[in-house]
C-alpha cells in the first residue's frame, strides 16, 4: 500500500513577493514543517490559502512563528494555538495524531538543546543565541526545556503506536532538524555556534520505541538546504524554501511529494 503527501516548510513570507499556492497541489494532503512567517496574521493566512488547495493541511510550528515573543513562549504558543485551531481544513500537529490511510502522522517543533555538536560549549551557545536574538538568558535557556519536552513527546508517541491496530506506518515530522548526522557535511555550518542551534538529537531515541519499525520517513525543515538522504533505513527529507534574501533558498519552488510504502 502507499499512503501520499506534499511536503513544504520554511516558507519566510515576508522575505518574498509573495505566495500563491493555487494549482500547485500533487496530492491531497500536504505537511508544513514550521517557519511560515514571522508574523501571525500572514502565517494565518498563508495556512488559511493552503487549506483551500489541500483536504487536509497538516502544520507544525518553527521557530520562526515565535520570533517577536521568544521572551514569552508559553503566551506565544497560546496564541499560534487560538489561532490555527480555527482554520478549515488545517490540523495543528503539536499533541495530536493523524491517521490516515495506515499512516499515523507526528509532529512537534523540535527546537534544540545547544549540544547538538558535543564539541562545542552548551552555554557559549546558549549565549551566541540569546545575543543573536537579542532575548533575555532566561528566554534563551527556556529552549532547552522545550527541546527535552518535544523529544519526550516524539518517544512517547512512538512507543504508544507500535501496537495501535490502525497504524501500519508512522511519519515523524520535525521542524529542526532530528539527526546530527544530516548537516554534519555541510563546511558552513561545521564548528560554528549556529550549529548548535540546527536541530535536536535527543529525537533519535524515539526510535529505541520503535519496536515494529514501523517509522521510515522523517520530515523536517530549518536547514535551508533540500536534504533526501537514507540513515539506518529510515528516509529523512526535507523542502525548505527559505529566505528570500539569502542564498539559501529557493527562488522556484514547488512541492515535494513524499510517497510512504507498506
Amino acid at each position: 500500500m502507499q499512503f501520499s503527501f506534499d511536503l513544504i516548510s520554511d516558507l519566510h513570507i515576508e522575505t518574498w513577493p509573495g505566495f500563491d499556492w493555487t494549482h500547485q497541489a500533487t496530492s491531497p494532503f500536504c505537511v508544513v514543517a514550521g517557519d511560515v512567517a514571522a508574523d501571525p496574521e500572514i502565517t494565518k493566512s498563508t495556512l488559511e490559502h493552503l487549506g483551500q488547495c489541500y483536504q487536509a493541511v497538516f502544520y507544525i510550528d518553527g521557530n520562526t512563528e515565535h520570533y517577536h515573543n521568544l521572551n514569552d513562549l508559553g503566551q506565544s504558543y497560546q496564541n499560534l494555538h487560538q489561532a490555527v485551531n480555527t482554520i478549515k481544513n488545517v490540523v495543528y500537529m503539536q499533541d495530536n495524531v493523524v491517521i490516515v490511510q495506515g499512516v499515523a502522522i507526528i509532529a512537534t517543533n523540535g527546537w534544540w538543546s545547544y549540544d547538538l555538536d558535543p564539541g562545542l560549549d552548551p552555554e557559549q551557545s546558549i549565549a551566541w543565541h540569546r545575543d543573536r536574538m537579542c532575548i533575555t538568558d532566561r528566554a534563551a535557556h527556556a529552549v532547552t526545556s522545550l527541546a527535552y519536552n518535544d523529544a519526550a513527546y516524539m518517544i512517547n508517541s512512538v512507543r504508544k503506536l507500535q501496537t495501535h491496530r490502525d497504524v501500519r506506518s508512522i511519519v515523524a515530522v520535525t521542524h529542526t532538524v532530528p539527526r546530527v548526522g544530516i548537516i554534519d557535511h555541510d563546511i558552513e555550518l561545521a564548528g560554528t555556534w549556529r550549529y548548535n542551534v540546527m536541530g535536536n538529537a535527543h529525537m533519535q531515541m524515539a526510535l529505541q520505541e520503535d519496536t515494529e519499525r514501523k517509522l521510515k520517513t522523517w520530515c523536517f525543515g530549518h536547514y535551508h538546504r533540500s536534504v533526501d538522504r537514507e540513515f539506518d533505513g529510515i528516509r529523512y527529507v526535507s523542502n525548505c524554501r527559505g529566505r528570500g534574501d539569502t542564498t539559501w533558498s529557493q527562488p522556484a519552488y514547488y512541492p515535494k511529494r513524499i510517497t510512504v510504502e507498506f
